[in-house]
């Protein structure tokens, strides 16, 4: 078990009083789908100077950008080799976000490490003295924190490998990522897309999923040629922008459909597939509970919708990552065919499922 702490470049690890217990919502939407929730509660009657910690939860800080990293691991039972998936959230969302599929991943047996990105994660609600909730997005959303994105991705990798307790159990030839909205954008770069003077391609990570995964234009699009590793698009019928809201101030973001599509669409043939889902938005693939007094709705949401979705996804990319990071001979899906197969076995008629 990973103790909760702050981990500092020198080693060293000592607990942060502060810390709040974070998977309230993860523990919701796992029951919700019908998963097996126990792992998410079973530990959190730790208590340190009289506060509840979560011991699944640490905070990293990269010496090099200073920038202080909370994660929340999830491992899987036993005690063999696994792959290590890395989950980077959407802009404004923290640990608990994408819970319904880490959770699912972790029980297909891989550890699943989800980041909370600084300036871009929960933090964005925080609204400092003399600043306002349009300059906080303004900040999160500004150039230099797509490349911080990313090298926060590579920093925890390192730290996994490692340092961490549970580095003995990694398999470093089975490493993938996956990420909502700015985390798809992180994940887009990460896969090779290509952009600016330096490559941002880790070739550490086997295989990307990108959740709401997004392209200015065709023509920016064309940057997706040079992925070269398999690359799942998941996306819903409704997936378009998203209002956020605070205080009275509201940011309208996001892309059209269309522009989403333009990723699949674009990226090399052979290894790509995409999942369009009946009825999902954007914040379908939020994957926890949403407060839509934060966040824009823009379909009819009720426990049984979201727990059709989140079921879809999960379902869908544990199998992708089955196939791609385990292999044929640990996953027992032999072919693309098979994949293919098993997914369709998966989703609803509505619901659109492209290999390509």
């Amino acid at each position: 078990m990973m103790a909760a702490g702050v981990f500092n470049a020198d080693g060293t690890d000592h607990i942060d009083p502060l810390r709040r217990r974070v998977v309230a919502s993860a523990t919701w939407v796992a029951s919700a789908m019908g998963l097996n929730a126990t792992v998410l509660g079973q530990t959190l009657g730790t208590t340190t100077n009289g506060l509840n910690v979560d011991p699944d939860m640490l905070v990293l800080i990269d010496p090099k950008t200073k920038r202080r990293i909370k994660l929340r691991t999830r491992l899987p039972d036993g005690s063999g080799k696994a792959g290590l998936i890395l989950y980077s959230p959407g802009l404004g969302s923290g640990i608990s976000n994408g819970a319904a599929w880490c959770e699912a991943w972790r029980q297909a047996g891989f550890v699943v490490v989800t980041l909370a990105h600084p300036v871009t994660d929960d933090s964005l609600w925080t609204i400092s003295p003399g600043k306002s909730f349009k300059t906080n997005v303004s900040d999160a959303i500004a150039g230099p924190q797509y490349g911080l994105r990313v090298a926060d991705c590579r920093f925890v990798i390192d730290y996994c490998l490692e340092k961490a307790e549970f580095a003995p159990r990694l398999d470093a030839g089975r490493i993938g990522l996956a990420g909502h909205s700015f985390g798809a954008l992180t994940a887009q770069s990460i896969a090779g897309q290509s952009g600016g003077a330096q490559s941002l391609r880790d070739a550490r990570v086997r295989a990307v999923i990108a959740l709401s995964p997004t392209a200015i234009s065709a023509e920016r699009a064309q940057a997706l040629k040079s992925v070269d590793i398999p690359f799942f698009c998941v996306t819903g019928t409704h997936d378009h922008y998203v209002t956020f809201k605070k205080g009275g101030e509201s940011v309208r973001l996001g892309v059209s459909l269309a522009q989403r599509e333009l990723v699949y669409e674009h990226l090399p043939a052979g290894e790509k597939i995409q999942l369009k889902l009946n009825s999902a938005d954007h914040m379908s693939f939020a994957g926890e509970a949403v407060d839509t007094q934060s966040f824009s709705r823009d379909v009819s949401v009720t426990s049984e919708t979201n727990a059709q979705i989140w079921e879809r996804v999960s379902m869908t990319t544990s199998l992708f990552w089955r196939f791609y990071l385990d292999g044929p001979q640990l996953s027992g899906i032999q072919t693309r065919q098979e994949l293919e197969q098993q997914m369709r076995q998966l989703i609803g008629p509505s619901d659109e499922l492209k290999f390509g």
